[in-house]
């Protein structure tokens, strides 16, 4: 030992990469690791506003047809009018966008647990007509149903989702995923079929 209390020699040498190594996870542990995950979170939440904001581009693009529907004298051949609900009320377009959504989740294999009709509003030119669902099922089959509404030919937006699973396995595709949703479409305010 030196006179200052320190070992020499091969303690001293072991002491010190023992200090070096200490304040290199210190480092690792107190500033990289915390500056990389906060990079890493900025990187994700990028990735989902450019996702977020392609997908809010292509349903901005229907935005023109969505006119040309509402329009008194719309074209006998102007297919926008599948966008929007059929009905001449609120509740005969609620009851068509019931019917959509079940045939979707049969085909995708789902079976709802609850459905609700929610209150119809006044969208400008258009009714909102929202429907409520609640669903268990694996995450493939859950995949399968909003991608059936995606394709739909009356446009069906998505909206307040809540997913909830009661336990994390290995393989979490098999396990049943609870789920809720709002789906909701819209309706010419003039009540014409078909549009």
């Amino acid at each position: 030992m030196t006179a200052e209390g320190w070992p020499v020699g091969r303690r001293g040498q072991a002491l010190a990469v023992g200090i070096a190594c200490l304040f290199l996870a210190l480092a690792w542990f107190g500033v990289v690791d915390p500056v990389r995950s906060w990079f890493e979170d900025r990187r994700a939440g990028l990735e989902q506003r450019q996702a977020l904001l392609e997908h809010m581009q292509a349903i901005a693009a229907t935005l023109p047809a969505l006119r040309a529907a509402s329009s008194n004298n719309p074209s006998p051949d102007n297919a926008a009018g599948l966008l929007l609900l059929p009905g001449a009320t609120d509740a005969v377009a609620a009851a068509d966008l019931q019917e959509r959504v079940q045939k979707m989740a049969t085909t995708a294999g789902v079976s709802l647990t609850a459905v609700e009709t929610l209150p119809a509003s006044p969208e400008g030119a258009w009714h909102k007509v929202p429907l409520r669902i609640s669903l268990n099922a694996p995450w493939p089959m859950l995949m399968d149903l909003l991608a059936s509404i995606e394709r739909s030919p009356i446009r069906i937006l998505v909206d307040d989702v809540h997913f909830h699973s009661a336990t994390v396995l290995v393989h979490p595709t098999v396990v049943p995923i609870q789920a809720s949703m709002v789906l909701y479409g819209f309706r010419s305010a003039e009540g014409r079929p078909g549009t």
